[in-house]
């Protein structure tokens, strides 16, 4: 029989290990929400657990700012999650990671903006990152209503970064992705002098590719 509170606290552990396996997140750092929108719950992982040792019990289940379930304390970062859905009504998940390359932009608050990958330039056109804000408080999201409602990704200040979809999967495999182009990107600046793509065929790519950021947010 078919239990949705289940299969959603199984769904994160899924994703959440499978980042930790990857060296996308540790022990302290990173967390994954999905927010059921027909019951106002949202799942997510606690901070402080090893994330290879997670499992169901442990996913906090927290309605009108109460946690309901969950054998350990949810996040402090949960008001992040939080403002990120609530910015982005068409998504139900939200991976705040700090995968190493995405997060070394942050550090140095940095947008990025790469010309040489057509999947970079397709599925995100440019990262923006945010100021930095306080951990643990409202203010981790400053900014981010304005940022993040044609971005599925985008960076933290001095943190990390934060990606939204339509499920989990949706969210994590822009991460991915990101961090994966980024990596060959510095690999391919120790090999010599980074090609990019002529402003002409971006723009042509942006404005007429069906995938294009552009086309998807009618930008």
């Amino acid at each position: 029989m078919f239990d949705k509170n289940t299969e959603l606290k199984k769904e994160i552990v899924y994703y959440a290990k499978l980042l930790d396996e990857k060296g996308l997140v540790n022990t302290l750092e990173g967390n994954l929400s999905i927010l059921d929108r027909e019951t106002g719950k949202m799942y997510i992982t606690p901070s402080g657990t090893r994330k290879r040792f997670l499992n169901e019990d442990k996913i906090a289940v927290v309605k009108d700012a109460e946690q309901i379930e969950g054998t350990v304390k949810k996040s402090s970062e949960i008001l992040l999650h939080e403002a990120a859905l609530k910015a982005r009504p068409d998504c139900n998940a939200a991976a705040h990671i700090h995968a190493p390359y995405l997060t070394a932009y942050a550090y140095c608050g940095k947008d990025i903006k790469l010309k040489c990958s057509t999947t970079f330039s397709l599925v995100f056109e440019e990262i923006p990152c945010l100021p930095y804000g306080l951990p643990g408080t409202i203010h981790i999201a400053d900014g981010i209503e304005d940022a993040i409602k044609d971005h599925d990704l985008i960076l933290l200040g001095n943190h990390g970064c934060i990606a939204v979809g339509k499920t989990l999967e949706d969210a994590v495999k822009i991460i991915e992705a990101a961090e994966e182009v980024l990596k060959i990107y510095h690999l391919t600046k120790e090999i010599g002098p980074v090609h990019n793509i002529s402003d002409d065929d971006l723009e042509e790519l942006y404005n007429n590719h069906p995938g294009s950021r552009r086309n998807r947010y009618g930008k």
